[in-house]
């Protein structure tokens, strides 16, 4: 039995078991800002990773000098103009129209996204725009679980029922995810 098919049954008898993602909106709660910024574009990164066959060359190229952007950009503190110029790139390698509005192609979007949670307010003071929300490290955590689960279900064999594997890709993104954090970030409470 897998860890989701486990968590189903023991929940359906009320017993509390550790669930990925509540896991790592827990932990996420407890990291600095600068580092959940970085946190959320290796998200992004591994889920590029995971679509890398599905995804334009040229695109997948803008996303990685992006990233690669705005982690140098998170770390300075100040949107440099190699962000907005890898901004610009992607913009004009993944902008598509859809009948009346443009859309981002495939990993334009949640690359984007997971570069706004730390470097969303720089791009708006450069590019004169007024202050706006930006996404959460957790929100971009939750978007790129489903984005693993689109992508498995686009990618199962016809027998399987598409909920289900679709299902389980949340899992075991959201598990990445809580491991990728444990690994890579110091404990918030200090040494033992």
């Amino acid at each position: 039995m897998d860890d989701a098919a486990l968590a189903e049954r023991l929940n359906g008898r009320g017993l509390d078991v550790i669930v990925p993602s509540r896991l790592l909106g827990d932990l996420l709660e407890q990291i600095h800002q600068e580092r959940a910024a970085h946190l959320a574009l290796d998200f992004a990164q591994h889920v590029l990773d995971l679509e890398r066959d599905e995804i334009e060359e040229p695109v997948s190229v803008a996303c990685l000098e992006y990233m690669d952007a705005a982690h140098e950009a998170i770390g300075l503190g100040a949107a440099l103009p190699r962000l907005l110029e890898a901004e610009e790139r992607l913009r004009a390698v993944a902008l598509r129209r859809a009948g009346n509005r443009f859309l981002l192609a495939g990993g334009a979007d949640f690359t984007m996204d997971a570069a706004r949670v730390g470097a969303g307010a720089m791009l708006d003071r450069a590019h004169g725009w007024g202050p706006s929300s930006h996404p959460s490290c957790l929100s971009v955590a939750r978007q790129l679980q489903a984005e693993a689960g689109r992508w498995a279900a686009r990618h199962r064999d016809d027998d399987v029922d598409e909920r289900t594997v679709a299902r389980r890709a949340r899992w075991e993104e959201a598990r990445w995810q809580v491991r990728h954090v444990i690994a890579s970030e110091p404990n918030p409470h200090g040494d033992a």
